[in-house]
């Protein structure tokens, strides 16, 4: 049976930055949790935050380390969770050269 390579770290995260995240969650362990993306109805979006909810609680209670990073969209949804906000990296200026 092979370890979890998640390292037991799950993030949550708002679907409009799932796709610049994604190369730093894998790097740092995390698994993810996509949040709703918008434009969806009221109804389907309380249900996948209903999910959402359901699971993060199973994953905190079996010991995971769960953050979340949210765009300000679903994040008062998520509130009764406590979740710790992500660290989002700033990007790197290393390749930046100024002008002389």
């Amino acid at each position: 049976m092979n370890a979890d390579p998640r390292g037991r770290r799950i993030a949550v995260v708002a679907d409009s930055l799932l796709e610049q995240l994604m190369p730093e969650l894998r790097d740092q362990d995390y698994g993810n949790i996509q949040l709703p993306p918008a434009g969806l109805s009221p109804e389907l979006a309380a249900e996948w935050l209903e999910q959402v909810a359901e699971h993060v609680q199973e994953f905190v209670r079996t010991g995971y380390c769960v953050v979340l990073a949210d765009d300000g969209a679903c994040g008062a949804a998520l509130a009764p969770l406590a979740l710790p906000q992500y660290a989002i990296q700033p990007p790197s200026t290393s390749r930046f050269v100024p002008e002389t």
